[in-house]
């Protein structure tokens, strides 16, 4: 928020990264991992810009940077039936970052891997719009789904939904509606109706090429 703003190809590869990272905490890590409390703030950026997702569970750290993601931590190994039960309760205490829960996870005591894709759909839907949910709320007392949904229900143009300061860049509005479609995806209020991680990174990787 402090820097400069992002290019289309920068949110883009935050994009395929922070995916790519999920993907194999859901389907390669030794437990299948759910994250739980994915929002930007637990995204961190690398010199190149590119994605490590942090906080999950007790200050693990995977590295989803280029190649092959990996989880950086020899505590995996170690992960105890009590350390499970307490990142449960944390996931259900309302924070700011509520606004990217999955709207069963109040009500589900049991992690999903649902929930991280409903929480990656609206951070791809902030990468896409530059709108903070936070900041939606305040002004409009609605959250950002919410809002890009009755965009599409008033059939409003889509340089209305896009980010100001990408309509420089509509040479890739193709691309950038493609993804806005894999974040509607992710964000359907059915959880069974949300794609998995692993097929978001496919769709991501044909539609704007593998690199």
């Amino acid at each position: 928020k402090n820097g400069p703003p992002l290019l289309w190809e920068m949110r883009v590869g935050i994009a395929k990264g922070t995916a790519k990272g999920l993907a194999y905490l859901h389907e390669y890590s030794p437990k299948k991992y759910v994250h739980g409390d994915l929002k930007p703030t637990n995204i961190l950026l690398g010199i190149n810009m590119e994605p490590y997702v942090s906080d999950f569970g007790l200050g693990r750290l995977a590295n989803i940077a280029g190649g092959t993601p990996r989880l950086q931590s020899d505590r995996i190994a170690t992960e105890t039936k009590q350390q499970h039960s307490a990142d449960a309760a944390v996931n259900l205490i309302v924070s700011p970052g509520s606004l990217y829960q999955a709207p069963e996870a109040p009500k589900v005591l049991k992690p999903s891997q649902k929930w991280d894709v409903y929480s990656y759909g609206v951070i791809l839907l902030e990468l896409i719009t530059g709108r903070s949910p936070e900041a939606l709320m305040a002004s409009l007392d609605m959250d950002l789904v919410r809002w890009v949904q009755l965009c599409i229900d008033e059939k409003k143009p889509f340089s209305d939904v896009l980010d100001n300061v990408l309509l420089h860049e509509l040479e890739m509005e193709e691309e950038m509606i493609g993804v806005l479609k894999i974040a509607l995806a992710c964000v359907q209020s059915n959880p069974e109706r949300r794609p998995s991680m692993r097929n978001v990174c496919d769709l991501l990787d044909r539609l704007t090429g593998t690199n």
